[in-house]
């Protein structure tokens, strides 16, 4: 039986595990049943010189670890050539040989202690217990009692937390003389990550996809390695046990999910199901009544509405204009940022502040009650429409809690009369996004909504709302320097580091299906290379329709800049209109 099969799916479990265990670090047992290494980062893909994506270090597909991804080359390209054979760099710790090792080459992670799964029944035999009740403990959702089971909430915590957990389960095994083997195996503290080619990747699955998805497999391995690090990093710092409860609660779980995954590896589904069709008329939020304090004057907001025309919000108001300047319409604010076009029709999905400053809060949650808190502006009219259009994509990304950005439906319950405050989204139970470190937030979109760039600081992917792939995984960072190619827009706004982070960030794609970036940092890029700087604190910025073009918002002005090769200022004029207008 191979490793594979003894760990993840044990036949004689004790016997097995007792296998495993003895051989996973031993450096002297055959290759294709001993670890070559331990995975601690959570990197997975970097891409070097403008090369193809490379495995980063002490990740899930480190080529110190499971071997080379080319043929008789290293890393880092000291020793390329098949003369070097069975060398190991010095430089990056590669081995140069075949890929084919990474068919066979194990890897480990480190845990504090995880519970197998096939384990369970057996433990409950000896200590009278259903499997459950021991997986409960395991996890710190319940207690021993002498021999009773206890739910963790009548536990205090301070003097009753060494009888939960893997340490309570072995010694109740101890008492009850069990088999000194099943005590031996019963916390493993070695977890075997199977080869790279037992985890393939998902490639080319979307258009404008520029990196391979690593797929729910991965992902699950990914998951369980970040928690196990977590929780070893936390042990060192000694905190209070239900914090260590918590934490063992949740590498648990992902140890029994990587299990079971590895067993069956999961088939590529939508991380978010598909949204309901409109059954009935959804209503929108109207109109505010009036300006929150100090909401400024600037510009928020451009929106190129197709080749010619410009959308240009202020908190007070919105103006079409063509790409020279002159104002075709105004239209009154709604309070909000356009964030797609379709047809005819803007939909404004982002406040500009807080939903509930436009209104009294009596107001506004009576408002909201059934209704999609977005506005939808006809073009045609320059009228916001009172119901969504059930023509319009209903997909969207809010924030369910601060520290949650979740893909819900516009539809979602809207005709179930409930008056609970929620929005339909929430109510319709999201799905929160995987990307994009502690508190992730749109950043940008395309024209269409379809592809969402999500995330925060350098912790950021580009997402097809529509499957739930990442296209881009992570975005390049964005440091700048007064040495990278810069379109100046004036000669009196030298380039000043004190902007960085704090400017307008946009996304577009062009015909040939690549992204084109504008960080805050004011860089543009494709996601991967710097392409040029702005050098201008940017308020507002939009993408054209080809991604040709990239509009701008300074203190008073709107720049429309070329994406190319050479860019370069096509033409400049005055924002739109910078004194506020009575709402009254």
């Amino acid at each position: 039986m191979s490793l594979r099969d003894r760990f993840f799916s044990p036949s004689d479990v004790v016997a097995d595990l007792q296998w495993v265990q003895k051989n996973l670090l031993d450096p002297a047992a055959p290759d294709d049943i001993r670890s070559f290494g331990r995975v601690t980062s959570g990197d997975l893909l970097r891409r070097w010189s403008n090369s193809r994506r490379r495995p980063v270090r002490d990740g899930i597909f480190c080529q110190c670890i499971f071997g080379p991804v080319s043929l008789f080359r290293c890393a880092c390209g000291a020793l390329s050539g098949e003369e070097h054979a069975r060398e190991t760099c010095e430089r990056c710790g590669v081995l140069c040989s075949t890929p084919a090792l990474r068919e066979r080459r194990y890897g480990h992670v480190q845990v504090v202690g995880v519970l197998h799964p096939a384990l369970a029944p057996l433990v409950a035999d000896v200590l009278r217990l259903s499997a459950d009740q021991v997986r409960a403990i395991a996890r710190c959702e319940a207690w021993l009692d002498g021999d009773t089971v206890r739910p963790a909430d009548e536990m205090d915590t301070h003097e009753n937390h060494g009888a939960t957990g893997l340490s309570a389960l072995s010694a109740a095994l101890v008492r009850a003389g069990a088999d000194p083997a099943l005590v031996a195996v019963l916390i493993t503290r070695a977890v075997p990550l199977p080869p790279p080619g037992q985890r393939p990747f998902y490639a080319d699955l979307g258009p404008a996809m520029v990196d391979p998805w690593i797929g729910p497999l991965n992902e699950a391995w990914l998951a369980f390695v970040l928690a196990a690090q977590s929780q070893l990093h936390l042990v060192e710092l000694a905190p209070p046990p239900v914090i260590l409860m918590s934490r063992q609660r949740v590498v648990q779980d992902l140890f029994e999910t990587v299990v079971h995954a590895t067993v069956s590896p999961p088939a590529a589904i939508r991380p978010w199901p598909e949204p309901k069709p409109i059954s009935s008329p959804v209503r929108l939020v109207g109109m505010p009544g009036r300006l929150p304090e100090d909401v400024g004057t600037d510009v928020r907001g451009l929106f190129f509405v197709d080749d010619v025309r410009l959308f240009v919000q202020r908190p007070h108001g919105s103006w079409l204009v063509t790409t020279g300047g002159d104002v075709l319409a105004h239209v009154p604010t709604c309070g909000r940022l356009a964030t797609s076009v379709h047809g005819a029709r803007l939909r404004m999905a982002a406040w500009m502040r807080d939903a509930w400053d436009w209104f009294d809060k009596d107001e506004y949650w009576d408002a909201v009650s059934g209704r999609a808190s977005v506005a939808v502006l006809d073009l045609d009219t320059n009228a916001y429409l009172d119901t969504y259009p059930a023509d319009m994509p209903l997909r969207l990304l809010e924030h369910d809690q601060p520290e949650d950005l979740v893909v819900g439906s516009i539809a979602g319950d809207a005709s179930n009369g409930s008056d609970d405050g929620a929005s339909p989204a929430t109510r319709a139970r999201p799905a929160p996004l995987r990307w994009g470190g502690d508190r992730p937030a749109v950043l940008a979109s395309t024209r269409d909504g379809r592809f969402a760039w999500v995330g925060e600081q350098e912790s950021t992917a580009v997402l097809d709302l529509d499957t739930g792939i990442p296209q881009l995984d992570p975005v390049m960072p964005s440091e700048i320097s007064a040495e990278d190619p810069a379109v100046c827009i004036s000669s009196e706004a030298p380039f000043d580091e004190a902007y960085a982070g704090e400017m307008a960030t946009a996304m577009g794609l062009t015909p040939q299906n690549r992204f084109r970036i504008l960080h805050g940092t004011g860089v543009v890029s494709d996601g991967e290379k710097l392409l040029f700087r702005i050098d201008a604190r940017i308020l507002a910025a939009a993408f054209s329709p080809a991604a040709d073009r990239i509009a701008i918002a300074t203190d008073e002005e709107i720049v429309l800049i070329s994406v190319s090769d050479a860019p370069a200022v096509l033409g400049r004029f005055a924002a739109p209109d910078a004194q506020p207008p009575s709402l009254a």
